[in-house]
């Protein structure tokens, strides 16, 4: 019996894919194209640089590695028209592009967000060069690390991303924004379905923050990773390129 609820589920999942890769097929290219991106990213940076010396170099691969694959989750809800689901998990993606600057900006900050276990594997060279605070898996909250990387930057900025980090909390928290993906309408009434349905409205939102998240993405890994990613440089260009044009359909 759930067996066969299972295939009307995924059944029904296929067609909300098929509706919107027909209703955006230029931005799941562009994800689709980004995805790829980064995972040849991550194995080149692997490859070049081989043991990671420096805590950022370390904790930023890491939170890259981790936003790739939160991105491609991110890519699969919002096929299947789950945008509830989809921004829990931008919400992760927003937060590591945070710490990623802000260990590129103080990279002691990267070693102390280390658990002890790890820091122990640096070098003494390294252990006494950033752990002089003796601090251990330190804990960095979302609004503290916004105000410092964001401490001698501009206003403006500031104030968008704490914009879009306040709508992706709309739909993280208890806010009737995450159900968006399964309300209907039935005899002129209002209802809860019991199936996620696509809703291109609903899909405009969704797919314009999943590719400003994964510019993000993009955009914090070459603040770290510049030296290493040359190869990569004209690659990188084309797709932001071609993302700001497609970006700008969904800005206010």
């Amino acid at each position: 019996m759930f067996g066969l609820k299972l295939s009307e589920i995924e059944s029904h999942l296929f067609k909300n894919i098929k509706k919107t890769k027909i209703a955006f097929p230029q931005e799941t290219q562009s994800l689709e194209c980004g995805l790829a991106l980064m995972f040849d990213l991550t194995q080149a940076i692997n490859e070049t640089i081989g043991e990671m010396t420096k805590p950022q170099l370390y904790t930023n691969m890491n939170l890259f590695a981790r936003n790739r694959q939160l991105l491609l989750n991110a890519y699969f809800c919002f096929l299947c028209s789950n945008y509830g689901t989809q921004f829990v998990i931008l919400r992760v993606v927003f937060e590591n592009n945070n710490l990623m600057r802000l260990f590129k900006l103080h990279p002691q900050y990267a070693f102390e967000w280390l658990p002890s276990e790890k820091q122990k594997t640096f070098s003494p060279e390294i252990q006494l060069e950033y752990g002089k605070s003796g601090i251990k898996g330190k804990k960095f909250g979302t609004s503290g690390v916004m105000g410092e990387i964001f401490k001698n930057g501009k206003q403006n900025v500031e104030k968008r991303t704490k914009k879009t980090y306040d709508e992706l909390c709309n739909y993280t928290h208890p806010n009737f924004k995450g159900w968006r993906e399964l309300m209907g309408v039935r005899g002129g009434s209002e209802v809860v379905l019991n199936m996620p349905a696509f809703w291109e409205e609903n899909a405009l939102t969704a797919i314009g923050i999943t590719l400003y998240m994964m510019q993000l993405s993009f955009k914090t890994f070459v603040e770290t990773f510049r030296d290493y990613a040359f190869s990569f440089a004209v690659q990188i260009n084309e797709w932001k390129n071609n993302n700001n044009n497609l970006i700008l359909r969904y800005m206010e």
